[in-house]
């Protein structure tokens, strides 16, 4: 892990961004890591296929707090379809790294952004951390 991909964590689990109970969102989905015993629940607010706005709130570990916030630079906007082929590359290629023991971590938002998508299209699709992690 590099020192950028450090000082980013550390700066995103001390000031967390949207980092809150979305009232009026679309959908939200709870995701839960067994390993660290992270919980996580992501909302989104959804037009026309787009992601209008983010958030999330739970009990999370500072590696899923720096995640899930940083997730929340990249997300609003993006159709939702395209986040559908998020993973921890994509953490990657947007310079957030971690260690190999912590990818869960750093991709729990991600998670439940993509499954809080697959019920909000009724495709029937849950996925899961296999999914995320190469």
């Amino acid at each position: 892990m590099s020192t950028e991909s450090e000082l980013l964590v550390k700066e995103y689990s001390k000031n967390p961004i949207n980092n809150f109970k979305m009232k009026d969102a679309t959908i939200h989905q709870h995701e839960g890591n067994f390993i660290c015993g992270d919980d996580i629940v992501v909302y989104l607010k959804i037009e026309d296929k787009k992601i209008k706005e983010y958030s999330f709130d739970g009990n999370c570990s500072a590696i899923t707090t720096a995640g899930a916030s940083y997730l929340s630079e990249l997300i609003v906007g993006k159709d939702i379809t395209d986040i559908l082929t998020w993973n921890y590359q994509t953490m990657l290629d947007n310079w957030f790294e971690v260690s190999p023991r912590r990818k869960r971590a750093a991709v729990i938002a991600i998670l439940a952004a993509r499954n809080a998508i697959h019920i909000y299209l009724k495709d029937g699709k849950v996925d899961n951390f296999d999914d995320l992690i190469e």
